[in-house]
């Protein structure tokens, strides 16, 4: 496994606290003015030997469920706390089948994200820093080859900011890497879930969610109250970028 997190652009690390594992603010993530089947797009692999292997690969842009449900948004907390009491495992991003796997995580500046690939494949992570409010511009910094099964390869992020991953080789693999400023910060599933599952104390809280198909985030300012809210966003399919 290599660590090659020295060659990545760094800035200064805020000072971590310990912050309790525990459910704060939870809700669901919903796309109005579309069908999801529509938004349902079969991969052209090019013929790829390895990738047709593996059936029909679903185009990850959108994954949204028959009742709008909108999975891979970032809800994030404003003002947010590094935590110092993370797991000791760091979060994997698997190539697999000729995806990427997850195709969003959210994580805190300072920590590692592994990359692993799982394909008899060679695959590449070119690493962007995404700039926010595009659809794909931003600086390119690193770019990672793994010709062969097994192949890991670990990276420290340590400035906030969206990184989007590519693989050159499979054009249409892509992912994202969310840098928060701190730990409050979750990915909505399959259907539309979300949860932050770090502590918050009672007050009002800036919320936000982005997803890579939108300009700008969503906000709104709820207020938690015995150490819960619920904070509901629903994405408006006129104002996504393909329009």
């Amino acid at each position: 496994m290599a660590d090659s997190a020295s060659q990545f652009p760094s800035t200064p690390l805020t000072p971590a606290v310990e912050i309790d594992t525990q459910a704060s603010i939870s809700g669901k993530v919903t796309l109005k003015g579309a069908d999801a089947a529509q938004l349902r797009k079969i991969v052209d692999v090019g013929g790829n030997p390895f990738c047709t292997g593996h059936g029909e690969i679903v185009d990850s842009a959108w994954r949204v469920a028959a009742d709008g449900a909108l999975a891979d948004a970032v809800i994030t907390v404003r003002g947010s706390q590094r935590a110092s009491n993370l797991p000791e495992t760091s979060p994997l991003i698997d190539q697999t089948k000729c995806e990427f796997v997850p195709h969003t995580i959210a994580i805190q500046p300072g920590q590692k994200v592994r990359f692993h690939n799982s394909d008899l494949t060679f695959h590449n992570i070119r690493i962007a820093r995404h700039e926010a409010g595009t659809r794909g511009k931003g600086e390119n910094i690193d770019n990672i080859g793994q010709p062969s099964r097994g192949d890991e390869n670990v990276k420290a992020f340590n400035t906030p900011g969206i990184y989007r991953l590519e693989c050159d080789v499979h054009r249409w693999m892509s992912a994202w890497v969310f840098v928060h400023e701190g730990i409050h910060a979750a990915v909505s599933t399959a259907d539309g879930r979300y949860e932050i599952s770090r502590a918050l104390a009672d007050g009002d809280y800036v919320v936000e969610a982005w997803h890579p198909q939108f300009p700008k985030n969503l906000s709104q300012t709820i207020t938690v109250r015995d150490g819960k809210a619920t904070a509901d966003f629903e994405f408006d399919f006129t104002q996504a970028f393909q329009l």
